[in-house]
């Protein structure tokens, strides 16, 4: 079976750590990825399950979001 992971970038380690801890807390499993292969800082989050919940953990406690891309875990 394949499920979905998602990346979800922010731009801090600050936000990223932010918004591990505030999925984790709610019941997913999360880790943070340094992003690779910009000039500027970028921090993802890596996660799967239910990214609507994930997005509106996200902003409820103030974590910004710049994207949000979605990969296949084999």
């Amino acid at each position: 079976m394949h499920s979905k992971k998602y990346v979800i970038t922010t731009g801090t380690v600050t936000y990223a750590i932010k918004g591990r801890d505030i999925l984790r807390r709610n019941g997913f499993t999360a880790k943070i990825e340094r992003k690779s292969g910009n000039a500027g800082c970028g921090y993802t989050v890596v996660t799967s399950g239910n990214i609507d919940k994930a997005l509106s953990l996200f902003e409820n406690a103030g974590v910004k979001v710049l994207a949000v891309s979605e990969i296949e875990n084999i």
